[in-house]
């Protein structure tokens, strides 16, 4: 009889194989405060009843709206008034999110007339009557204006809080150097700081500006800034998150089909819908955008999702106080968006669509495939083994004694 010793146990060390690229679901529902309702198409919703729409959003849970008095030059404001009162909704209940301080501007114009506290204060007034409210639980700066020192604008907005007529103010499409300034003015000075801004933020980066006198957080360089806005508490409420549909069709604009004047052509005239497009397109139209498209839209197959979820999911993920503005204009659009609260995007997703290919997912996927082949030989598995010194011995012992006999 053959005399045998105790079994030999022997662990392959093994890496840790990539087995998800895509949506995962979040460990607990996300706060629908993240979700904002768009309300820049009220007065032009497809089914020619806002009060709906809104009543639907208000059902599914959206309590956040974001309006502002160049919207329809008052429209929206006055029909989302209308909706709160109509409909007897409990004010208490709703986040009013508007904007002002541009005056009669509706482009963004830098050499408009000067904001003055006088006129900002007038502005704010005409949103609460068309509100048909005492106060905006949000008021925004909608630009910034460079002739105007940052302490008067803190200086205002906290005369219009102490007045009760506002609960919190934000800017919107200043840069991230005015809104530090703006905070430690606040802060220096016992004044209530800036608590939200309110950028062009997209998974599509957009090349140039998209709309006279905005600020865009898309570009991945400027990553430093939204780290700035959490550790500070600020939150960062993106508009154009689906930059204007380019990242909700996956068919849209299609490079080919593109005319060689949209993006190499004299502007067309300002406020024309030929300007707006040739704006749109420029800025998002780019090959870097169109791969990032396409990365989505293979996310969004593999996981029976929308392109339209998958690139808001790219923007809740990428920072816990990023909210991101919804121009719904139909009730699915809604359904769509409420579902976001349970779903997020895994790191390696994260990083192909930031980086805009999926080159380092396949170089590290391929690299694990390799890594994970079984050994060929002993002398091969030796190499992938991790065992104990005392087992190691008697491993050596019996390779002896087999090379011996």
């Amino acid at each position: 009889m053959t005399k045998t010793g105790p079994p030999l146990i022997l662990t392959l060390t093994l890496p840790a194989i990539v087995t998800s690229f895509g949506v995962i679901p979040t460990e607990t529902p996300r706060s629908m405060d993240s979700l904002v309702m768009g309300t820049v198409a009220l007065p032009n919703v497809p089914s020619g009843d806002p009060f709906q729409l809104l009543t639907d959003a208000y059902d599914r849970g959206f309590r956040r709206f974001d309006l502002a008095r160049t919207y329809g030059m008052g429209k929206s404001e006055d029909i989302f008034g209308r909706w709160m009162q109509e409909c007897n909704i409990d004010r208490e209940t709703i986040g009013v999110v508007t904007k002002g301080g541009m005056g009669n501007d509706k482009y963004g114009d830098p050499n408009r007339p000067m904001c003055t506290s006088e006129s900002l204060r007038s502005e704010l007034t005409a949103s609460l009557e068309s509100l048909r409210t005492d106060y905006a639980d949000l008021y925004m700066l909608h630009r910034d204006d460079l002739r105007i020192d940052v302490r008067e604008f803190v200086d205002w907005m906290n005369d219009l809080k102490r007045d009760n007529l506002i609960n919190e103010w934000g800017v919107s499409n200043w840069s991230a150097r005015r809104v530090e300034e703006a905070y430690d003015y606040a802060l220096k000075n016992g004044l209530a700081p800036p608590t939200a801004t309110s950028p062009q933020l997209s998974l599509a980066v957009p090349l140039v500006e998209v709309w006279p006198s905005t600020e865009s957080l898309s570009c991945p360089s400027k990553d430093i800034d939204l780290d700035w806005y959490k550790e500070h508490g600020i939150e960062v409420m993106g508009w154009e998150s689906l930059a204007k549909g380019f990242m909700a069709v996956p068919t849209l604009w299609r490079s080919h089909e593109l005319p060689h004047y949209v993006m190499h052509g004299p502007d067309p005239e300002i406020g024309t819908d030929a300007w707006r497009l040739s704006r749109i397109q420029r800025a998002y139209c780019t090959p870097q955008n169109y791969q990032r498209r396409s990365i989505a839209n293979k996310i969004a197959k593999d996981s029976g999702m929308t392109l339209a979820q998958v690139s808001l999911l790219y923007l809740l993920t990428k920072c816990d106080n990023i909210s991101v503005l919804v121009g719904a204009d139909r009730t699915s659009h809604l359904d769509e968006m409420a579902e976001l609260q349970n779903w997020a995007l895994d790191e390696e997703a994260l990083h192909c669509l930031t980086a805009a290919s999926m080159k380092s997912l396949e170089e590290d996927r391929a690299k694990q495939q390799q890594d994970f082949q079984m050994p060929a030989s002993i002398e091969e598995m030796r190499k992938k083994v991790t065992v104990s010194p005392k087992v190691a011995n008697i491993v050596e012992e019996k390779e002896t004694a087999f090379a011996s006999s």
